[in-house]
């Protein structure tokens, strides 16, 4: 008889005593979804429905951010619960370590069945984190919005449709199909709405006559601003034409198919009839401005700007629908009562503010990602919860959600002490962020970015880009748009050194933690 050791024996009575009570974990992840599209949030510009009902049953958290705002880097925290230094990967292009501790391994070796399907993106096919896998191929992992090509241990399989509903399907289809006797932990993750925007068939009309709110800091002169700011590549001004879905007619290609554009070329017959009935329009009115000369400076800029803001609301619209189908089910098959549902992605998004439509920076809308939460018994209806929380913490609060012990080398905190709403619960004061896919001043980094890091807390923000010896700060309370660098007034001094002190400290915390 083997004998346990003391943390595998806990492990053993902390499960038994909880008996079948374990809650079934659905975790739904999206990417590039900006806080100001989703009706729940402040602010919203549009309607969720779906989303919208997971907050009113639940909790929506309006201070969640992440700890690298680009998406390789993102997934890999989510995973493992700590900073990019210590997992690994620091950009886009860091291999993923497959065989160091993620949650996913520790949850399905405790007696859950475990699937992944959707949008995995780390540079490295899963192997054991899940018990089982189908992943969206092609495109450097990002996959194809239409007739994606999935992966799985049996190999590859093409299939028809949108992958939003296909990614839905095949969740439905895995909940299926589960065992009903055993807990699980589903993590369905989604393209959507990351570029190229292409909304679903049913969802690419509309919107039409309908002009969205341009956000206050669309046409920011960063004047306050370090140096290079202003230079990076993110600009919705410089977007290209396919980007926004601008393209030949049906007729034009028809006449001659060398000009279809390879998005295009991916779809079937079907599936191109529908987008040219409803951009055709769109983009011979499009031409039309043009040969007038009714697209020059700052309206050319805002033209651009909702074309981009309907297609990236049109793809939202059609993640809402499949978000309530699997609502659907939940209720239909009595699971939703016993189900934590979590909804987040992968980063937060530029929808024009400062002019851009990107991610990357620490500056608020991209450093913030949605996070909403329900589960029946634990969290209270209509919850908001305003601590400072990161993706770095999910890890921790599922593992706790499934009666396991967190590992001291985690770097999160498990959310579960503020669903109580208590204000005065202990909880973080400042939160870092390190950004490592930018450049050095001698080799600018993709987007024309540099490398940077900072810390946030409860009303202030310090940004250090040490590459160029730059820094900057933010009084988020009185300037929340972020457009007045305080760095350098005296009379913040003491606020700038503390945060400067804090910021070293933390770096020095996450890095000699393993």
């Amino acid at each position: 008889m083997k004998i346990l050791n003391l943390q595998s024996l806990f492990t053993f009575l902390l499960i038994s005593s909880y008996g079948e009570s374990r809650p079934n974990i659905l975790f739904l992840l999206s990417d590039d979804h900006a806080l100001r599209t989703i009706g729940a949030y402040p602010g919203s510009i549009n309607s969720t429905p779906n989303l919208d009902r997971i907050a009113r049953e639940g909790a929506i958290f309006t201070n969640s951010f992440n700890v690298n705002s680009i998406c390789c880097p993102s997934r890999a925290a989510i995973l493992t619960g700590k900073h990019s230094l210590s997992n690994g990967v620091i950009g886009n292009s860091s291999k993923w370590n497959g065989k160091q501790w993620v949650f996913t391994r520790e949850i399905g070796k405790s007696g859950y069945q475990t699937g992944l399907i959707g949008k995995w993106h780390l540079k490295g096919n899963p192997t054991d984190e899940f018990q089982s896998w189908e992943i969206l191929s092609g495109k450097g992992g990002q996959g194809s919005y239409f007739n994606p090509t999935f992966l799985s241990p049996a190999g590859e399989s093409k299939v028809t449709g949108h992958s939003t509903k296909i990614i839905t399907d095949k969740a439905l289809h895995w909940l299926k199909k589960r065992d009903p006797k055993k807990p699980f932990l589903l993590c369905a993750q989604y393209k959507v709405p990351h570029i190229h925007r292409l909304p679903p068939i049913n969802r690419m009309k509309g919107y039409d006559e309908i002009e969205f709110p341009v956000p206050n800091t669309f046409f920011d002169n960063f004047s306050t601003r370090s140096s290079f700011v202003s230079k990076t590549w993110m600009a919705l001004k410089g977007m290209k034409g396919h980007v926004l879905n601008i393209a030949p007619t049906m007729d034009e290609i028809n006449k001659n198919p060398k000009i279809r554009p390879p998005f295009l070329s991916e779809m079937n017959l079907k599936q191109r009839k529908a987008w040219h009935s409803a951009y055709d329009q769109r983009n011979l009115r499009y031409r039309k401005l043009i040969e007038e000369n009714k697209l020059e400076g700052k309206a050319k800029s805002l033209y651009i700007y909702q074309r981009f803001i309907k297609d990236y609301v049109r793809c939202i619209d059609g993640l809402d629908d499949q978000i309530g189908r699997i609502l659907d089910y939940l209720d239909q098959n009595k699971l939703s009562k016993n189900t934590l549902l979590i909804y987040s992605s992968d980063q937060g998004f530029f929808t024009g503010e400062h002019g851009w439509a990107e991610k990357r920076w620490m500056y608020e809308e991209s450093f913030k990602s949605p996070l909403i939460m329900r589960w029946p018994g634990t969290i209270s209806p209509s919850s908001k919860i305003v601590k400072l929380v990161q993706n770095i913490d999910l890890a921790p609060t599922l593992l706790k959600a499934a009666c396991l012990p967190v590992p001291n080398t985690v770097h999160g905190l498990a959310l579960q002490p503020l669903f109580s709403n208590d204000s005065d619960i202990p909880w973080r004061k400042d939160i870092l962020y390190q950004y490592f896919d930018g450049g050095t001043p001698e080799k600018r980094g993709p987007y024309n970015m540099p490398r940077h890091e900072g810390i946030r807390d409860e009303r202030y923000k310090l940004i250090s880009f040490y590459e160029f010896n730059q820094w900057e700060f933010y009084d988020l309370k009185n300037d929340p748009m972020e457009l007045n660098n305080l760095f350098g007034k005296k009379i913040l001094n003491p606020e700038i050194k503390r945060l400067q002190k804090r910021l070293s400290y933390l770096k020095n915390k996450f890095f000699e933690s393993d």
